[in-house]
């Protein structure tokens, strides 16, 4: 919902910081899987109930997660590099719900529901992505991405404030779940309805 808004806040800071990777030679895709890898670390440190550390390599993930898109900018977007980057995150989505499966057997109910949502929201993102890209006339856009992302009320940033509440109040998992997921399913809907509004009037 503010993503765009947080970007353009932060494009400064992480494009000083890209000019001094690109100097170190270190591409955008290595910070892609740098990021997962610390995904992974976050993975790890849940189910073994480290939530301060898995909090810091949430942080260092999401870091990551914007410093290789500055990067991609300052030399230019890649199809592989934008394949690596989508793809890698929305395994990591959907890895950290799915550790607190192991913090407590309860939660599985409520993150079945929450793995559902997301995948509603990552198609109709995706799915959306592909039509106006298909049929650029629909919208204007000066967004320097591989292709058009459109927006909701979950968004990046919504979505690490929900992780970042699991571990700060890990007790309440299956509740956070429940809300953020029904917010997902309301995100997925408004997509729906904008872009067969978009379809609608273009023809």
């Amino acid at each position: 919902m503010i993503d765009a808004k947080l970007n353009n806040f932060l494009r400064p800071y992480l494009s000083f910081l890209a000019k001094i990777i690109i100097k170190l030679n270190i591409s955008a895709n290595i910070i892609t899987f740098l990021g997962f890898f610390l995904g992974l670390c976050c993975f790890y440190s849940i189910i073994n109930f480290y939530f301060t550390g898995a909090f810091l390599f949430l942080v260092l993930n999401r870091f990551c997660d914007g410093l290789d898109g500055a990067v991609a900018r300052l030399l230019g977007p890649t199809d592989i590099g934008a394949f690596y980057d989508i793809t890698l995150d929305f395994i990591f989505y959907s890895l950290f719900p799915i550790a607190f499966i192991f913090v407590d057997i309860k939660n599985a109910y409520a993150i079945c529901f929450l793995l559902l949502s997301f995948v509603s929201t990552q198609t109709t993102f995706l799915a959306s992505a592909w039509i106006i890209e298909k049929n650029k006339v629909l919208v204007s856009t000066k967004q320097k991405k591989s292709f058009f992302y459109i927006g909701g009320i979950t968004e990046g940033f919504e979505t690490i404030i929900c992780f970042i509440l699991m571990l700060f109040f890990y007790e309440s998992v299956e509740l956070i779940a429940y809300i953020f997921g029904i917010l997902c399913w309301i995100t997925s809907i408004s997509r729906l309805i904008l872009i067969k509004k978009l379809l609608r009037s273009y023809s």
